[in-house]
């Protein structure tokens, strides 16, 4: 099995109402899609993590892109996966 290209991001920050959600989601996503580099990102330790990208938590980058700002629904994050075309 080999990786997918890009990492998808997801920056929370402690305190967050909506980031306990945040990091079940990326369980998820690493459990639907192995193959899928999920790094959560908690902007109390790297202030500076999301660069220009992030201005509100949870916030879901993939690539220099903010796909989702807010947390999706699994359908949302399912239908997103799919939309990589990841065919190997």
């Amino acid at each position: 099995m080999s990786a997918l290209p890009g990492v998808l991001k997801i920056f929370v920050t402690t305190g967050c109402r909506g980031c306990k959600r945040a990091l079940e989601l990326a369980e998820w996503v690493r459990d639907v899609e192995p193959r899928l580099e999920v790094q959560v990102m908690d902007l109390s330790v790297e202030p500076n993590a999301g660069g220009n990208l992030v201005f509100a938590v949870p916030t879901y980058v993939y690539g220099e892109q903010a796909i989702f700002l807010g947390n999706p629904s699994p359908r949302e994050l399912r239908t997103w996966l799919d939309s990589l075309d990841l065919e190997v």
